[in-house]
């Protein structure tokens, strides 16, 4: 089952791609894009353009997407929690500080390192919140929440007072946008996700584990509050480099995991790259639905992630409810 699962999700996220990189202004069909790649001094206009935008958007739209949905596992498991996401927690408000100190000081080529910092921030909070006075999971969500509302609020404070004349574009970004995305900073995404997800994959087992709930993880050898450290990290380095690209793209990573743990079970294995493949997929189509669908007018890719996200939610909520104490 869950191989002729992988397969389907292999193919709807081809199908995603090629949807993603056929649509625009003007609708290519799967044949003219060979076509155009079979003989591109014939179609040098339709190259440049499937090249230089389309196909750098797709895939920074699948980098983000997937990113923000291995952060979203990540999170629910070591909290084991299902609210738990890298926007609820407050950790893409603490990126946000970093890339608007970024902007500010004009340091473009830094901001993946600014974002991770801001990020790194915030996690620090949490921990330093949970550690003075033990929490539980639910609490420390209610403490994300407040964390984000502040880092977001204060970023656009400080843009605004500083860089009133790109008080609109943070606005956007603040929304969730890839039409702005830096290519530089999207060709060093193997610096940063590659590692996350090497690790991640590599201590699955470990995933599982935590997902056991805290009693159950020390009595099998773990200690769920050093472990939980290095997990924090790892989410914060990739959410740090997906807010860099993307700004704040909320219910990816909270919506993904629950449809992935219903495709694939709830094994970390199976559960990680369905998870990368899907989020992917997913931010791919919502990002072509946001620049299609009124032009030539685009709209923020949160938006759509939002709407639609919200719905996946509410349905997997509603079925999911009998059989789990939420």
């Amino acid at each position: 089952m869950k191989k002729n699962a992988f397969l389907i999700i292999v193919a709807l996220t081809i199908a995603a791609l090629l949807i993603g990189i056929c649509s625009g202004n003007e609708f290519y069909s799967p044949i003219k894009v060979i076509k155009i790649f079979a003989d591109p001094h014939s179609h040098q206009f339709e190259n440049t353009i499937l090249l230089q935008l389309r196909i750098p958007r797709v895939w920074c739209a699948f980098l983000v997407g997937s990113g923000l949905s291995v952060s979203g596992l990540i999170l629910q498991a070591i909290l084991k929690n299902p609210l738990a996401e890298s926007y609820i927690l407050g950790i893409s408000g603490g990126a946000s500080i970093g890339i608007a100190a970024g902007i500010i000081l004009g340091q473009i080529a830094s901001i993946p390192l600014f974002a991770f910092a801001g990020s790194i921030l915030s996690i620090f909070i949490l921990v330093l919140a949970a550690s003075i006075r033990k929490v539980s999971s639910g609490t420390l969500i209610l403490v994300g929440i407040m964390l984000n509302f502040i880092f977001s609020s204060f970023s656009l404070l400080v843009i605004t007072l500083l860089q009133k004349e790109r008080f609109m574009e943070a606005v956007i970004w603040f929304m969730g946008n890839l039409s702005s995305y830096q290519p530089v900073i999207l060709k060093i995404a193997p610096v940063f996700l590659l590692p996350a997800y090497a690790i991640t994959w590599f201590f699955w087992k470990q995933l599982n584990i935590f997902s056991m709930g805290e009693e159950k993880s020390i009595a099998l050898g773990l200690d769920p509050e050093k472990k939980r450290y290095l997990w924090f990290v790892i989410t914060g380095l990739i959410t740090g480099y997906c807010v860099s690209l993307a700004g704040l793209v909320g219910f990816v990573g909270l919506v993904i995991p629950h449809a992935v743990r219903i495709l694939a079970g709830a094994d970390h294995k199976s559960c990680i790259p369905f998870s990368i493949l899907v989020g992917g997929s997913f931010l791919v189509l919502a990002d072509t639905l946001a620049r299609t669908i009124v032009q030539p007018v685009e709209i923020p890719v949160g938006v759509i992630s939002g709407f639609f996200g919200g719905i996946i939610f509410v349905l997997i909520l509603l079925k999911t409810a009998r059989k789990q104490k939420w």
